[in-house]
């Protein structure tokens, strides 16, 4: 691997959060007067930042209302059920073994995003964790990828952003970034065969062996 950085979507990447999405998702909405959303229709939501996900829940004219409430019910349970993904740790140790940087690049609100990482140790490997609020873009953005490359003094062909989405696919691209998807998150691997020089696998432990083992 000759790239110096890798830099990682967060939720349907690296971490399964969504038990803690869902739960509260699901209680803001009842408490605004809206039916309780299934799990899959969360999940399938979910992608860009809170706004966007309450739009495609509830329509946009209570979605910032929403939002509010959101945040502070999202912090009582933020880490029920939460999980490093499969392959998460090793993938972030060989980077660090290596010398190759990683920072998490994500539309999690970004307090939420760093106090995941910390409670799942991975803030050890990683250079930083960038999210939604921390500046005035969102994923897929170049402003932002270019911002967060400039954070780790490269160019967009010297990382690899790995991601779960179409969202994360066109932060790629949009950047002229390489990219890797993984189907652990919100896509299944059919849906996430974008581009045929895009690779496409199964967990983390095949990214791992496709950049280091062979």
């Amino acid at each position: 691997m000759t790239n110096r950085a890798i830099m990682f979507d967060l939720d349907g990447t690296l971490i399964d959060q969504f038990d803690a999405i869902h739960r509260a998702f699901s209680r803001v909405l009842v408490e605004m007067g809206f039916p309780a959303p299934s799990y899959e229709k969360v999940k399938r939501s979910v992608g860009g930042a809170s706004e966007t996900t309450m739009r495609k829940l509830i329509g946009e004219k209570r979605a910032e209302e929403a939002v509010d409430r959101l945040r502070p019910i999202f912090e009582e349970v933020m880490f029920t059920g939460l999980r490093a993904l499969p392959g998460s740790v090793e993938i972030l140790r060989s980077c660090h073994e290596r010398g190759i940087q990683t920072a998490v690049l994500t539309n999690k609100h970004g307090p939420h995003a760093r106090a995941t990482c910390k409670h799942l140790g991975f803030c050890h490997y990683l250079e930083f964790t960038m999210g939604a609020n921390d500046t005035e873009w969102r994923k897929p953005d170049p402003a932002l990828t270019n911002h967060a490359l400039s954070k780790l003094k490269l160019s967009p062909k010297e990382a690899i952003y790995v991601g779960d989405s179409p969202y994360d696919f066109h932060t790629a691209k949009n950047a002229e970034m390489d990219c890797i998807l993984v189907a652990t998150g919100t896509h299944p691997l059919d849906e996430l065969k974008l581009d045929k020089d895009v690779p496409v696998f199964e967990n983390l432990f095949e990214v791992n062996h496709f950049l280091f083992d062979h």
